[in-house]
């Protein structure tokens, strides 16, 4: 495990990832046309080997294999075996019914209700936007954030 793994106590803290906004962007900025977002491999190669990530997207649905196919015309064959390494997520309306034990969630646009649900319990600073759309290099400044965290001793949260 790294010097810079995400534990509390034993267990590896939680890293949320949404797809369409932040692993998938466009580029330019200015640009109709859907690619992998810049620095999207070194992003997960560095969020699964500090957190247990999963896939928070409606592409997911419990299941994984819908979120490959939907990402394979994107990266290169041998990224396929790294999105594996995220797991399924799965809810009915509102993504923060997902959300488990201490985490980090990446979104670009998350709703006015799951932003309210986070600040209700505090934890409003467990989002962390990224909108590789808009700032292709966002995704870089999420590895610096959750570097600088995972620096920082953690407060359990027990909250779901």
């Amino acid at each position: 495990m790294s010097p810079l793994s995400s534990t509390v106590g034993n267990k590896r803290m939680n890293l949320y990832l949404d797809i369409d906004g932040v692993i998938l962007g466009t580029n330019p900025p200015t640009s109709q046309g859907v690619v992998l977002a810049r620095h999207a491999a070194d992003f997960l190669a560095f969020a699964v080997e500090r957190f247990d990530c999963f896939w928070l997207s409606t592409h997911c649905k419990g299941d994984v294999q819908p979120v490959i196919e939907y990402l394979r015309p994107h990266v290169a064959e041998g990224m396929v075996p790294l999105l594996r390494h995220v797991g399924p997520t799965s809810f009915d309306v509102l993504k923060t019914e997902a959300l488990r034990g201490d985490f980090y969630w990446i979104d670009d646009s998350p709703l006015q209700a799951e932003l309210a649900w986070l600040a209700t319990r505090g934890m409003l600073d467990r989002w962390i936007c990224v909108n590789t759309r808009q700032r292709p290099e966002d995704l870089l400044s999420a590895m610096n954030v959750l570097r600088a965290a995972l620096e920082q001793p953690t407060k359990e949260v027990k909250h779901v």
